[in-house]
C-alpha cells in the first residue's frame, strides 16, 4: 500500500502534477508496472519536506499520456525512459529522444513489458 496515493485519469494528470508544483512539492521520479493485461499503472512521485505525494495512472497499452515535462522540467529522462522500456505513448515530452536515448534500433523494443510467449516460440512445450 502507498501511502498518499492520489488515483488519477490520463486526462486528470496535468492538473494533478500542476497542483503539486503550486504546492511546492518537487518531482522525485516515476515508475512503472506492467499489470500482465493490457494495462499499464503509472506512479509520479512527488516529495515536499520529506512528505511523499503519490499520482497513480492506470493507462491501457497504447493509450496517450501527456507528458508533465512543461510542469516538472526533469521529467524528461524519466519519461523518455518509459516510452522506451514500457511503450508508453507519452506526448509532447519538452525533448522526446523518440526512442533512442537507452536503446538502439538492434534491441528489443519495449523490453520491461512482460512479454507473451506463445507455446511455438517454446519449442511446442507446454508449462
Amino acid at each position: 500500500m502507498i501511502e498518499n496515493l492520489v488515483e488519477a485519469t490520463s486526462d486528470q494528470l496535468l492538473a494533478e502534477a500542476s497542483s503539486c508544483k503550486y504546492q511546492n512539492y518537487r518531482y522525485v521520479t516515476s515508475t512503472c508496472v506492467d499489470n500482465g493485461d493490457d494495462t499499464i499503472d503509472v506512479y509520479y512521485h512527488f516529495d515536499k519536506d520529506y512528505q511523499m505525494k503519490n499520482i497513480k495512472i492506470t493507462v491501457k497499452k497504447g493509450e496517450e499520456i501527456p507528458s508533465i515535462s512543461k510542469i516538472y522540467f526533469s521529467a524528461i529522462l524519466v519519461e523518455n525512459e518509459m516510452k522506451e522500456l514500457f511503450g508508453l505513448n507519452i506526448t509532447d515530452i519538452a525533448i522526446d529522444y523518440g526512442g533512442h536515448m537507452l536503446l538502439s534500433d538492434e534491441e528489443l523494443s519495449s523490453p520491461m513489458l512482460r512479454q507473451q510467449i506463445t507455446i511455438e516460440q517454446r519449442g511446442g512445450k507446454q508449462e
